[in-house]
């Protein structure tokens, strides 16, 4: 950091939290204390009048030394009220002696000793009034003191939630992004014996070389680098090379095992670490390549940078290997000392930057005449911005919920007076920025922010840890809209969007804890705003004190292995709220702990060789957040625990030695969040657990704690979250617990995160499939989860759709069951970019039904979300929510080599389309060469790509549908074994034949066995020979099925099948067929020209024919001879005509009407079958027909006027009329069979069917 202080910029927060302070304490006070009320009422008074000038004293303490030493005179005074304020609210611990007056001796020479020191508060806070309004400094009184009551609320409104999704917040910086990525594949392609490549981007501090690397780095899209393993490291200022390798290989061995539960523990020498990344490298095979991030590298030590690269140098020393390397840094001697291509970035184009400060001022949410009135204001606040991103995101966040009026008075300011005195950018210019945005803050976000100086540049910031220590210093109170932890979000949210904390950059895929940085001018702001505070004392080096000073509030401490602390440490310290003692070597506590009484967080994880508290551990009543974390030597909580009834956090994970919990756990009514995931010696919770009625938060992963889990869950209505995934161990009485919990999901209603990861398997393993499925079922009713965790449950083979009722569900993960055969389109439904479904690692998963779907304004849908998916049939719908061609290349849809069908979909609703150029997103859709079916739905471009179907030598079926504007066919004809062909409203096709269908390949369609044209209403003409080729286009289709195409008729050459379904074709029906001379053409396959016959067509069908009998012309039949089948559906009687049946169907052998609703009797040319062939008659579900025509009994009448024939007569006569099927006619078999009926038609063999046979 430079010499440049701000001290004193706290004091107003300081006065602010200080004053709410003591007026909560006036309304807690017993009213016989009257003289102690009084002198708070008096000072209370006076704090009211100090915050009319202090904040004018603020804005002129930028250039006036003597008005900071006035401010930071204030703040230790403000200070030390807060400190009485505390101290008057402490709780008793032992029994007192009371007075008859009511109060206890104890409290009342509190109370005497308060009241003395409020009132030389008082006197000490006027003096500095007096001179503060007086003399040279002559503060002006704020006529509006407004902002010093302001609240975040107020203050900004409409903070938007920071998404996930980098790109969604960066402007500029593709040309930047796109020559480093030049850069960096022309490394990645070009043949380098050293294996090894650095690349350092350069520049100033905020102009944006982190999140430039952070895009390249999230690029998995660019084919040369996407098989790539990646690694984030945040070097920082302090360079630590085993720290470095570490961090590379905890991220490596994360992505090698893809998910699984790996244990890792450090290396702790360098060579140890250049080995271990060897192995790593060689695990993956031919992928063994790595592109490493090193962020905010400032040494440029020798030294330090020749063991680097040495130890990149390991990594990169075999064959065929490459490590890339990506370095931060401010300061060019360090690219230098890398030996590294040079990159330097640049501050924005003022179009940019203009371009990013009206996006920041939300200017697509203010009304016309609002942004209006700002354009005038504008120029000046992106001169002030200078192009650097950190700059617009700090300014543009403060100002975005301001009127013009407000901006206007904002830039007037003397603090933003100060940051013009020079329009050089540089480090001090950018730090003036950013204390000018600081100043705009409400009292309590400056505290907090200040705050965060006390943790080390470059750390990374746990967000839960940040909100608990924000809390346990009180630097938050609630509002009457927002509890703490809701307000605490909201600031980190505010911090976030003016970029101040950065998102920590885990590997891709990490979900660990949620963590940030804090961006290094940041810090260094809040540094210099604390810079004389005694209330943020730390002390981060490896070593313990003595002691602790008296004033002292919070003590950090990490890693500490030296020293043991004394018992009397913290002996002289009465306000500390925040102890974190982490990853040190304790062995026991010092006993002085057990008298903070004012703590209310403690943090003693990773503390391994801890193995006791101290008994007294109960009497630090006030603590609210415990964390004894991995201290894995810790057996058991002493019998006090039970006392500390202000705790509302407990994090006991992975205590492996703890045995039991007391009973007097049940005590903790006021717990909310409880953590025993680890705790595999913990065998039970205590029956007292169902009492922790509040709590809201528990995790019970990797333990065995299974007995009774049952009951101490059904009473703890309140859960939102609960962990039971990976129990430790199987015993057989764990199967009843784990099978009761069916009947505790319905009490659990609140539940929003439920993980049952592998906590299944012992009960799934032994049930049957709707067993499983109806457990399944009984998490439906939780109907606020937010998220499901079903993976590794290896028995699970089927989800039921009562999942598809869970509406606010935004995550379901199934990773690892495989045994789970389907994913239907109920759960691809609910698969938004923030509502993941994670399916990796189903090896039985045969069915995956996705939907494509994008969140409003996002950059980015949730297609990624496949490419880990291995599954048999794969359908992709809502393909125009897809935004770019590098979505689809991130899936590696041709590496899916288990893929057979794949379906892709676009909805019919265009005008809603990211992308609309379907031609460009089909071609990169390219199958994987096994595929064998293939299915298009509302494709809308006027061509395929010929690249969809180059290479696919296993396709054998096609459907096309929905397919409006294509009408050229060709690129279907480079499919050497398509065995099925299925196009349905096609409507831009008007011909079909065999020269331009084909592609004038006389190979085309060889093997083809059916053809559907389903509703081509503008399809014409279809011919299936080339007249001067002479060569068939479908020489063996088996089924040639035409529906609803109205203007189709046929060409020279009608379709060669052996079975033609002819349906609602009108025009076909009426029209006369053109013959050509092509029953013999040139067999394509051959090497001679010897010729072939195109097989018969022996079975048609026709079907909803409505044209009348005086239009019908069935000369479309002729040349089908001999046809052995004709099948009449869904239509009249007068289909039919006498010339017909004993002209054109003479050679038929089965006729059959079905589904003929409106025909009432068969017409009697059918049943008059002498001069034909005919030898079955079947009638289907004809309805209407309640009788047979006359003239069938006539007939017997006729051949034995003398009485009925004998049995033998009978049986010889039916050798002479065909079977009779009747099939689904309950009135037509009634009558057959009446008395009377049957020796009519004695002469007929006749077999009735059900409906449901087969035709």
């Amino acid at each position: 950091m430079a010499d440049i202080e701000f001290s004193g910029m706290l004091a107003s927060a300081v006065v602010k939290v200080a004053r709410d302070k003591l007026v909560s304490a006036l309304r807690l006070t017993m009213p016989d204390d009257e003289k102690l009320r009084r002198h708070m009422e008096e000072l209370k008074q006076t704090m009211e009048d100090m915050s009319e000038v202090v904040g004018n004293a603020e804005r002129r303490s930028t250039n006036d030394e003597a008005v900071r030493e006035w401010l930071i005179r204030l703040e230790g005074a403000a200070y030390g009220i807060w400190d009485m304020v505390d101290e008057l609210q402490w709780k008793p611990v032992t029994v007192e002696v009371h007075r008859p007056c009511g109060l206890s001796i104890a409290t009342a020479r509190k109370g005497r000793s308060i009241a003395s020191r409020m009132l030389k508060a008082k006197k000490d806070l006027d003096d500095l009034l007096v001179s503060g309004l007086q003399g040279r400094l002559a503060f002006e009184r704020d006529a509006d003191k407004g902002k010093m009551e302001q609240s975040a609320d107020d203050a900004y409104p409409e903070t938007p939630s920071v998404s996930d999704n980098i790109q969604d917040h960066i402007v500029g910086r593709n040309k930047d992004k796109q020559r480093v990525m030049d850069i960096i594949l022309s490394a990645a392609v070009k043949d380098s014996s050293e294996g090894l490549f650095i690349i350092a981007i350069v520049g100033e501090g905020g102009i944006g070389k982190t999140t430039l690397a952070k895009m390249v780095f999230s690029d998995t899209t660019t084919t040369l680098i996407r098989d790539y393993a990646r690694a984030w490291v945040t070097v920082g200022h302090q360079f630590d090379l085993k720290k470095i390798g570490n961090c590379i290989l905890s991220q490596l061995l994360s992505s090698n095992t893809k998910g699984e539960h790996q244990d890792y523990s450090s290396s702790s020498d360098v060579e140890s670490i250049m080995k271990r990344l060897d192995q790593l490298l060689l695990e993956r095979g031919a992928g063994n390549k790595l592109l490493v991030v090193l962020d905010d590298l400032w040494s440029d030590d020798s030294s330090d940078l020749d063991g680097l690269r040495r130890m990149l140098q390991q990594g990169a020393g075999k064959a065929d290997r490459k490590v890339i390397v990506m370095v931060t840094t401010c300061r060019l001697s360090v690219a230098l000392g890398l030996d590294a291509r040079l990159y330097t970035l640049s501050v924005l184009s003022p179009a940019d930057s203009m371009y990013l400060l009206k996006r920041k001022l939300g200017f697509a949410a203010r009304s016309k005449d609002a942004t209006l009135e700002l354009e005038e204001l504008l120029h000046k606040i992106n001169i002030v911005c200078y192009g650097v991103p950190l700059a617009i995101h700090a300014i543009g966040s403060t100002l975005r919920s301001k009127s013009r009026e407000e901006i206007r008075s904002m830039l007037n300011s003397d603090v933003f007076k100060y940051i013009n005195i020079s329009l050089i950018w540089d480090y001090k210019y950018m730090l003036k920025v950013l204390l000018w945005t600081y100043l705009c803050m409400p009292p309590n976000l400056r505290l907090c922010f200040a705050y965060c100086a006390i943790f080390p540049r470059g750390h990374n910031i746990l967000k839960d840890d940040l909100i608990h220590h924000w809390t346990a210093l009180q630097l938050i109170e609630p509002s009457d809209k927002l509890s703490t932890v809701q307000l605490a979000n909201k600031y980190i949210d505010i911090l976030l969007d003016m970029s101040f904390l950065q998102p920590t950059m885990h590997p891709l895929d990490d979900t660990r804890a949620v963590s940030f940085t804090l961006h290094d001018l940041a810090h260094d702001l809040a540094l210099a705003v604390s810079s004389n505070n005694h209330f943020f004392q730390k002390n981060y080096q490896q070593e313990l004190l003595t002691n602790v000073s008296a004033r002292q509030r919070v003590f950090v401490l990490h890693g500490c292995s030296d020293k043991l602390p004394s018992d009397d440490l913290f002996l002289s310290t009465k306000y500390l709220r925040v102890l974190d003692i982490r990853d040190c070597w304790l062995q026991k506590l010092p006993e002085s702990i057990c008298q903070l009484r004012q703590l209310r967080y403690l943090n003693l994880s990773g503390s391994t060789r801890l193995v006791s508290l101290p008994d007294s551990f109960g009497d630090l009543i006030n603590l609210g957040h415990i964390d004894l974390s991995s201290c894995s030597g810790l057996s058991k909580l002493p019998g006090s625990f039970g006392n500390l009834t202000s705790v509302m956090h407990i994090n006991l994970s992975g205590c492996a030695g703890l045995q039991s919990l007391n009973e007097s756990f049940g005590n903790l009514t006021n717990v909310v969040h409880v953590n025993l995931s680890g705790c595999v010696g913990l065998k039970s919770l205590p029956e007292s657990f169902g009492l922790l009625e509040k709590m809201e938060y528990l995790d019970l992963s990797s333990c065995s704690c299974l007995d009774e889990i049952q009951i101490a869950l059904g009473r703890l209505t309140n859960l939102q979250h609960l962990n039971l995934s990976h129990p430790c161990c199987y015993i057989a009485q764990h199967r009843f617990h784990l099978k009761g919990l069916k009947d505790v999901w319905v009490k659990l209603t609140n539940l929003q995160y439920l993980n049952l990861s592998m906590c299944l398997n012992p009960i799934f393993c032994y049930l049957s499939e709707q067993e499983r499925v109806e457990y399944i079922e009984s998490i439906s009713g939780l109907h606020k989860l937010e998220h499901l965790d079903l993976s590794h449950n290896i028995f699970l083979s089927n989800l039921p759709e009562s999942l598809g009722q869970l509406s606010q569900l935004q995550t379901l993960n199934i990773f690892g069951c495989a045994r789970l055969k389907r994913i239907e389109k109920w759960m691809g439904e609910r698969n938004f970019p923030s509502k993941s479904l994670v399916v990796s690692n189903c090896l039985g998963l045969e069915m995956y039904q996705f939907v494509v779907r994008t969140d409003g304004g996002a950059k980015s849908s949730n297609l990624s979300q496949l490419k880990d998916v291995s599954c048999k049939e794969l359908e992709i719908s809502c393909l125009e929510k897809v935004i770019s061609t590098e979505e689809v290349q991130s899936i590696g849809l041709p590496e899916k080599k288990k893929l057979q069908k794949l379906t892709l979909v676009w909805s019919t609703a265009p005008d809603d389309a990211s992308f609309k150029d379907h031609e460009t997103l089909l071609a990169e859709l390219v199958p994987p060469q096994n595929l064998q079916c293939f299915e298009l739905h509302g494709y809308r471009s006027q061509h395929l790509p010929s690249s969809i179907f180059s290479d696919l030598p296993n396709l054998v079926e096609v459907t096309m549908v929905d397919i409006p504007s294509c009408s050229n066919l060709a690129p279907l004809s480079v499919l050497p074994n398509l065995k099925r062909l299925i196009l349905r409203r096609a409507a831009k096709v008007t011909r079909i034949d065999a020269r331009c269908s084909s592609g004038g390949s006389k190979a085309a369609f060889q093997r083809l066995l059916h053809v559907t044209l389903d509703d081509m209403v503008n399809l014409e003409e279809f011919s299936n020979c080339s007249s001067s080729d002479e060569f068939v286009m479908f020489p063996t289709v088996d089924e040639f099925v035409i529906n609803k195409c109205p203007k189709l008729k046929f060409g020279d050459s009608p379709p060669k099948a052996r079975m033609l379904v002819i349906s609602d074709c009108n025009q076909l029906m009426s029209s006369p067929l053109k013959r050509g001379e092509h029953d013999a053409v040139e067999d394509p396959s051959s090497s001679t020209s010897t010729a072939i016959t195109c097989g018969p067509v022996t079975e048609v069908v026709i079907e909803s024919c409505k044209v009348p009998l005086d239009e019908l012309n069935w000369s479309l039949l002729q040349g089908l001879a001999p046809l052995h089948s004709l099948h009449i559906r869904n239509c009249s009687e007068k289909i039919m005509s006498p010339e017909i049946m004993k002209g054109h169907l003479s050679p038929l052998k089965l006729l059959c009407f079905s589904h003929c609703d409106s025909m009432t009797t068969l017409p009697e040319h059918v049943v008059q079958v002498q001069d034909t062939s005919l030898q079955e008659l079947v009638i289907h579900e004809c309805c209407g027909i309640k009788s047979l025509p006359q003239i069938i009994c006539e007939e017997n009448k006729k051949h034995n006027p003398h009485g009925p024939p004998s049995i033998s007569e009978s049986e010889e006569k039916k050798k002479h009329y065909p079977l009779l099927r009747i099939r689904g006619c309950p009135e037509l078999k009634q009558w057959c069979e009446l008395e009377e009926n049957k020796m009519k038609l004695a002469h007929i063999q006749i077999i009735f069917e059900e409906s449901g046979a087969s035709e």
